[in-house]
């Protein structure tokens, strides 16, 4: 079920219409559409569509589930919300700042559900946020969410270098960690570029299996703990967190972060029949299975640690630990473990390079960037430059660890794992501002045109709170690196601001879908 991209255009002629199966297609709204004041393009309504509305609301689950990457969140970012980047962070009071996580994200997952009734588009933040803050605003920090994006696949690095000790621990072979990296981009690459439909059938089977053995291994190490007299209410206690609230708050950041890429089946709008049904539907189905799904895990991994935080925040894979023999499992269990977690980090490098690859194409075709990212290929109907970009980024980064691999060395660590742990605290703090941004757009015309007004001044009210709490937590006695990636994420926001005014000025700009939008309401 491939993901077919159609020109439709208001002036388009049939012989334009053929052009579509070159080998390679640039997608646009219309040949030659005048220009407004404004500096934005004027157009009719009807504009290039995306995607052959083939794919279904499980194929947009699937999508947003491998974005999530729960197995992979559960066993590698436990550890972070507990503090074990900078010792800031919940302690053994790990299950708190899911929960308040968990409430922060089911307020920041309605608020896109009712955009989502109203505008369905592939590129969905950046219309979301464009239609109350205006089109600059818009592209800016849309950008910023697509850079997030971009930059998401960092798991080449974290898979070589497990599947590198899992070979060398269980069968004596040793092969260099990069070499097993850039072949799972490779196998990645061919996959993506067979198309959406394929990619979401292996995402959903596998992820309905892997959650559930995940949550009944946790089941019984909860049982297990409890009946040795573990203080099952200890973990809900804020106390538990030697910075107390603080504490908490600060493991909000990568708390917030394990639930990052459910926002991703917004980016399949134009490739289903139902848009304004299945995507809301599939962001409330998914945020409630991950609530459960993680607090159980981290729950789990508490009492089974006895409610150590500094030895959970020490241990790269807790999990996996609690599953070893003298523990709660045995060793066919840690291997069972361990391939689900390398799976994972194959279907979350999908995931991440399918919502990237759709946002790039939404903001190239409205002119926000550069048009070479709208075309497509004429066999599979897959946007080839949008998503060779993430591949190309995997192995830039991939090879530049490996090469410069020194420079970022911490005693004990890595380089591959300190520099995915710094990457991932720069898209933390993306998150946050992102999810904090479009909750604040809620509050202009999506609150007066929406019939459920009340509700959502309440759940856009909870993600922009959070979000500001998130954020200024994190600045509270922030270490260096916090600033660095501060200074990043402003100063990217600044230069995207600068770009979309100058192709403003040019007269690059098409027209959004929330411009379009509005025109339909004239």
């Amino acid at each position: 079920m491939n993901a077919q991209e159609t020109v439709v255009s208001s002036n388009s002629n049939p012989s334009e219409q053929d052009e579509g199966t070159n080998a390679a297609t640039s997608l646009s709204p219309g040949p030659g559409p005048a220009q407004a004041e404004n500096g934005v393009q004027s157009e009719s309504p009807s504009r290039a569509s995306f995607g052959d509305r083939k794919l279904g609301l499980s194929h947009v689950i699937a999508q947003s589930l491998a974005t999530n990457a729960p197995i992979f969140n559960a066993i590698t970012f436990l550890p972070l919300i507990v503090g074990g980047t900078t010792g800031n962070g919940a302690g053994s009071a790990v299950p708190l700042s899911v929960l308040f996580s968990a409430v922060t994200m089911f307020g920041v997952m309605w608020t896109l559900s009712r955009f989502s009734r109203y505008l369905d588009t592939t590129g969905s933040v950046y219309v979301f946020i464009s239609r109350s803050f205006g089109d600059r605003t818009g592209t800016a920090f849309g950008s910023l969410n697509y850079l997030s994006i971009v930059l998401g696949p960092l798991t080449p690095l974290i898979f070589g270098g497990y599947l590198q000790g899992y070979l060398s621990s269980q069968f004596g072979i040793h092969i260099s960690w990069w070499i097993l990296s850039l072949g799972l981009i490779a196998v990645s690459a061919l996959i993506l570029a067979l198309g959406v439909g394929i990619s979401t059938r292996i995402q959903l089977v596998w992820m309905l299996v892997a959650m559930l053995a995940i949550t009944a291994f946790s089941v019984v190490v909860i049982i297990r703990s409890i009946s040795g007299g573990v203080d099952a209410l200890a973990p809900f206690n804020v106390h538990s967190s030697p910075h107390g609230w603080l504490g908490v708050a600060w493991g909000m950041l990568y708390g917030l972060f394990i639930f990052a890429g459910v926002e991703s089946a917004q980016n399949l709008a134009e490739e289903t029949p139902n848009p304004k049904r299945s995507i809301p539907r599939a962001l409330m189905i998914v945020v409630g299975l991950l609530t459960v799904y993680f607090m159980l895990v981290a729950y789990a991994t508490v009492l089974g640690f006895h409610l150590d935080g500094d030895a959970i925040a020490k241990d790269a894979a807790p999990l996996l630990a609690l599953a070893a023999p003298g523990h709660y499992g045995a060793t066919w269990l840690v291997d069972v473990l361990t391939v689900m977690l390398l799976f994972d980090m194959f279907t979350l490098t999908l995931g991440t390079c399918v919502y990237g690859s759709r946002g790039l194409f939404a903001l190239a075709r409205d002119g926000r960037l550069p048009h070479a990212l709208t075309r497509v290929s004429g066999k599979r109907h897959v946007p080839t430059v949008a998503t060779a970009t993430p591949v190309v980024w995997m192995v830039a980064l991939v090879l530049g660890t490996a090469v410069a691999g020194s420079l970022f060395v911490k005693t004990g660590s890595p380089a591959y794992l300190t520099v995915f742990t710094w990457i991932g605290g720069i898209q933390g703090l993306i998150t946050a501002v992102i999810y904090g941004t479009v909750c604040l757009s809620a509050f202009g015309w999506l609150r007066r045109k929406d019939s459920h007004a009340a509700y959502l001044v309440v759940a856009a009210g909870v993600g922009v709170l959070s979000a500001c709490g998130i954020l200024f937590s994190n600045l509270y006695h922030a270490s260096a690196s916090m600033y660095v990636n501060i200074l990043i994420v402003a100063g990217f926001l600044l230069f995207s601001f600068v770009q979309s005014t100058i192709r403003r000025r040019r007269g690059q700009f098409g027209a959004s879908a929330a411009s379009l939008e509005e025109l339909e309401e004239i």
